[in-house]
């Protein structure tokens, strides 16, 4: 019984799996685009993904992944800002969303809290705007809900 490391063009290993057989996977073969790279039966796993990478046919140490934002290019961790910023604006749409009933002509709510409401939203909108240079969900500080 072996174990394979499926390593991406890039040295990441994406998956380690277990052959049911001898057979099932071949060295240097490529399946869905991840090459299989034969690694002893008794390999963790999870560190080989955390902290290794294979290229040129030898593995290399890396460092552990900082933050989830991170993508593994060039053989370094490198921010991907347009994922985190898609998130931000992914997490600041459902804040917005939520709080839509607040300035339908038919809210139960009084124009000063509407207006409060209104200025919440704009708020959220400017997140991406506020924050441009954020690298973590932690760096944001959201604006507070109004009570209804």
């Amino acid at each position: 019984m072996f174990q394979y490391a499926l390593v991406a063009e890039n040295g990441e290993v994406q998956h380690v799996v277990s052959s049911g057989s001898d057979s099932d996977y071949i060295e240097g073969q490529v399946y869905n685009n991840l090459t299989a790279v034969q690694v002893s039966f008794d390999a963790d796993a999870q560190g080989l993904i955390e902290t290794k990478y294979y290229v040129d046919g030898e593995w290399h140490d890396r460092s552990y992944r900082t933050t989830e934002w991170d993508d593994w290019t060039d053989n370094a961790w490198v921010f991907n800002a347009a994922r985190f910023s898609t998130h931000v604006r992914l997490e600041r749409n459902n804040k917005i969303s939520v709080t839509d009933w607040t300035q339908s002509a038919d809210s139960p709510l009084t124009e000063t809290k509407k207006s409060e409401w209104a200025s919440y939203r704009q708020l959220l909108r400017d997140i991406p705007a506020t924050y441009s240079d954020a690298t973590s969900i932690d760096d944001i500080t959201w604006p507070t809900q109004p009570e209804n």
